[in-house]
């Protein structure tokens, strides 16, 4: 429970519904990544929501390492 909270905090989605790992926040922007990476892009922190469990599950899913073996 407390780490499903905690992956909520890193975790955050924009207006337009993109899902982003925080990384930083600067100058009143925070800045988000997408999960697995990429580009990051800054956004109003009013602009911000906590994920939805299915948003989060995605986020988790994207940023999880495939291991081959």
């Amino acid at each position: 429970m407390a780490q499903d909270a905690q992956e909520r905090t890193r975790y955050k989605v924009d207006a337009s519904g993109r899902v982003g790992e925080v990384v930083g926040s600067y100058l009143g922007s925070v800045y988000l990544r997408p999960p697995g990476g990429g580009r990051e892009w800054a956004v109003p922190p009013d602009k911000l929501r906590d994920p939805t469990p299915q948003e989060l599950g995605q986020a988790l899913m994207y940023s999880t390492p495939v291991v081959s073996r």
